[in-house]
């Protein structure tokens, strides 16, 4: 039996929080394998807690697409596959370079220094192979920029699918190439938002998401 996911002191999260992140990581580690069945039973001696938090933790799973729940069948494991990968990042073509055109009007020379700041931050990252750090300033860095002038449903849609792509990448890295892409791909975003250019920034922003699609597919099948 594994060790159970313990949540304790006044700043721990819930329980179905502990276990959803073990648990989808477990599922991306391939400890779950595609489409095999999730006995509830099973999953509590697994954690170590009772059915309540396992189930909030299948729902939220699901509403991420991790697992898929059916009537009067349970929950199952979605496979990872290309196409999976595929699906969540061309939800984020149609979102995310709208959300910077949105927001583009609105940046201020303080909004630039803070962006300039994270990216700073973000750099560092990866000069000292830190892969937590990295994944957090460059998600740092997308959402600084969208909650300018946020479209909140927008961003709560985009968040449904950021702990799925943040657990892939802690598992599978970036190809090597990748990260200093991203550095002169966030530059170029951060240029053309100066220049006021909103055709230029979406189609660097569309193209910055065609590249991690590619690189975490790649990723991914080998």
């Amino acid at each position: 039996m594994d060790k159970p996911v313990k949540s304790t002191g006044p700043g721990a999260l819930p329980h179905y929080t502990r276990i959803r992140d073990q648990l989808r990581s477990d599922i991306v580690d391939g400890l779950f394998k595609g489409d095999e069945r999730l006995v509830l039973a099973g999953l509590c001696e697994r954690y170590g807690v009772s059915m309540p938090p396992i189930r909030e933790a299948l729902n939220q799973l699901q509403v991420e697409g991790l697992v898929v729940i059916e009537p009067n069948r349970g929950a199952r494991v979605r496979e990872i596959t290309s196409d999976f990968i595929k699906d969540i990042f061309d939800i984020r073509i149609l979102l995310e370079p709208a959300l910077l055109v949105r927001s583009l009007p609105s940046l201020t020379e303080a909004d630039f220094s803070d962006l300039f700041e994270i990216q700073e931050q973000f750099e560092e990252a990866i000069s000292q192979g830190d892969r937590s750090r990295m994944l957090a300033g460059n998600d740092r860095f997308h959402h600084r920029i969208y909650r300018v002038d946020p479209n909140r449903e927008a961003i709560r849609l985009m968040r449904q699918h950021d702990a799925v792509i943040g657990t892939m990448r802690r598992r599978f890295g970036y190809k090597a190439d990748r990260l200093e892409q991203i550095i002169y791909e966030h530059h170029a975003i951060l240029r053309a938002c100066r220049n006021r250019d909103a055709d230029l920034a979406a189609a660097i922003a569309t193209s910055h998401i065609r590249n991690s699609v590619t690189d975490l597919i790649d990723l991914t099948a080998s």
